[in-house]
């Protein structure tokens, strides 16, 4: 339950649609609300028990995300994902965090090596609990990461624009991977690209990244649909 609304700042509300805004993306990545599910401002508003003005300002941002789309006359609905859908988010997330890992490469330092390694192992341990939720944040955290030590702020600008679909696309790919502890392990060898330097490696390890979940993910969509 979020805390009710009351005489507020104004950064204190901002807080709070951020917050409503996370509660809510969490809600349609991890498929609380299915796709296609109209979403309706008052239930919503009673559901967090603030407003609907917070709501849909909430809603706005994840329209900005591409998770949610508004129908005129209709309202709020969560989106459909398609195989293009998944095409197209697979080649922007490969063609991103491509980039980025080669840009890191070349700009690594110190820090940006103990904080790789940091994830790494934070990724290992999520994996040996079974913690396949947290294991997936991490993964989003870890290529976010690798963008931000590129120090190229308008690619942190465009990815954090795709951060949703980015999130559904990684809850959706989960299921392939039987053994959690495979997932830190495709990391590593990007990882040691990008901590020793070799920019090259870093960007072809990175631009195939995501090509066989999106196959895979596909391909089941297929069967599924017979």
């Amino acid at each position: 339950m979020i805390k009710r609304e009351g005489a507020i700042s104004g950064n204190t509300h901002a807080s709070l649609e951020r917050e409503i805004g996370e509660a809510l993306r969490s809600a349609v990545v991890e498929g609380e609300f299915a796709p296609g599910t109209r979403l309706i401002e008052l239930d919503l508003a009673a559901r967090f028990n603030v407003s609907q003005g917070t709501i849909r300002a909430a809603l706005k941002d994840l329209q900005a995300q591409g998770l949610i789309e508004y129908r005129p006359r209709r309202g709020n609905f969560v989106i459909t994902v398609e195989k293009a859908d998944i095409y197209e988010i697979s080649m922007l997330r490969d063609s991103l965090e491509a980039l980025g890992a080669r840009l890191a490469a070349k700009r690594i330092n110190d820090d940006g090596r103990k904080a790789l390694q940091k994830l790494l192992q934070a990724m290992q341990a999520a994996a040996d609990a079974g913690n396949r939720k947290k294991l997936v944040e991490l993964d989003f955290e870890f290529h976010r990461t690798v963008i931000d030590i590129s120090g190229h702020r308008r690619l942190m600008d465009i990815y954090n624009k795709l951060e949703g679909q980015t999130r559904m696309f990684l809850q959706l790919t989960d299921q392939f991977y039987h053994d959690p502890r495979e997932i830190p392990g495709l990391h590593e060898p990007l990882i040691a690209a990008i901590v020793s330097g070799d920019a090259d490696t870093a960007f072809q390890l990175a631009i195939r990244h995501a090509d066989a979940d999106a196959e895979e993910l596909v391909a089941s969509m297929s069967q599924a649909d017979r």
